[in-house]
């Protein structure tokens, strides 16, 4: 006497082991698979005449009657349990309630967003505060949007896409971005850092730095996320708002602005400003490598020469070479060109027959920095 357990998520892969014990007629209980039944020889639902016969196919554990032969001694024949094969039943419930269920099959991506919105939020607070059982909880919650999303875009009529698609699509991102990683290549933490990075970058090649960020975001995740784009192109401080480095809350009953909002519009200006900037230099043919370049695109100071620019003012302080006679009998020390007269505790020697323009007055430029704030 048998019981032949089943994967649920494979249900018409049998364990090597029982393949000869189905032969012959065996039991089978409801939820077992028509792929299987019509492979069997003969069976016999539970629940009738199936006392007599020696084996019980089943993929339900808990079922009444897999118990009470469990209970009367029989030996249990299954495969091994593969890792993740809840998840497949988790695609399967899914798939069957959004082909049976009257609110599954009402729902849009739109209508799901505040779900979506409030899982995530009870997540964050079950990391924060809740229990080992909650954050389980809350991950469960978190898959059920995840498989929902996938599940309701299988159905469209443009571009349709479905959970395995949604895996692959992770499979390949995180397999090309920790490449070094998991090819056991190295397992240290800024090698593996720069090369997501890298990996993103060059992911992003034909857009903009910025793109793919969401500005709906909550304000301050939105400006984190935006510095951290702009840190890695050397994009240059100074063209930076110090109002995104600080955020100031009022303390009154009836504020007049939303500081949220103030926020997020301060922030998608500095996007604009970015975005403009790179517009210009691709008409230009340049690419933003370096704070040099951001800065000329950004309509601020820079270096002109590194563009290779026919400009007329060089920026290098002229010296002109006035034609005066020169006095034979005046006798002049020796002096030399490397020493500085000053340093000597010598007063300097006037030359005579070179004349040095007017060097303009040095210009400081207050400058603010983030480090300070």
């Amino acid at each position: 006497m048998a019981v032949v357990l089943l994967d649920p998520s494979r249900p018409d892969m049998v364990p090597a082991g029982a393949v000869a014990l189905l032969t012959t007629a065996v039991a089978v209980t409801e939820e077992v698979h028509p792929n299987l039944l019509w492979q069997l020889h003969d069976y016999v639902l539970v629940g009738g005449d199936e006392q007599r016969l020696e084996t019980l196919v089943t993929s339900d554990p808990t079922h009444p009657a897999v118990r009470a032969r469990l209970a009367a001694g029989e030996r249990v024949i299954q495969g091994e349990v593969e890792r993740g094969a809840p998840l497949l039943r988790a695609v399967d419930l899914m798939d069957r309630l959004r082909r049976t269920g009257p609110w599954e099959q009402r729902q849009t991506h739109h209508s799901l967003r505040r779900y979506l919105l409030e899982e995530c939020y009870e997540l964050l607070d079950a990391i924060e505060s809740g229990t080992r059982a909650e954050l389980r909880s809350e991950l469960g919650d978190l898959l059920l949007q995840v498989l929902f999303h996938a599940r309701i875009a299988e159905d469209s009529a443009v571009d349709a896409f479905d959970i395995d698609d949604v895996a692959q699509s992770f499979i390949d991102k995180v397999s090309n971005r920790t490449p070094g990683v998991l090819d056991g290549e190295h397992a240290d933490l800024e090698r593996q850092i720069d090369e997501w990075e890298a990996a993103k970058a060059s992911e992003r090649a034909s857009g903009g730095v910025l793109d793919g960020i969401v500005t709906t975001q909550p304000a301050l995740a939105l400006v984190q996320k935006v510095f951290e784009r702009l840190a890695g192109v050397d994009f240059p401080v100074a063209a930076i708002s110090p109002s995104l480095y600080a955020v100031s809350v009022p303390l009154k009953r009836h504020a007049s602005t939303s500081v949220e909002d103030d926020l997020r519009r301060r922030a998608i200006a500095l996007m604009d400003q970015v975005r403009a900037a790179e517009t210009a230099a691709l008409a230009d043919g340049e690419l933003l490598r370096d704070e040099n370049a951001w800065r000329r695109y950004l309509g601020m100071d820079y270096d002109a020469s590194l563009f290779g620019d026919d400009l007329t003012d060089t920026g290098e302080i002229p010296v002109v070479v006035v034609e005066e006679p020169v006095d034979d009998d005046v006798e002049y020390e020796d002096v030399s060109l490397d020493a500085d007269p000053i340093a000597i505790g010598k007063k300097p020697k006037k030359i005579k027959g070179i004349a040095v323009a007017d060097v303009p007055p040095a210009v400081v430029v207050e400058k603010w920095s983030a480090a300070g704030e």
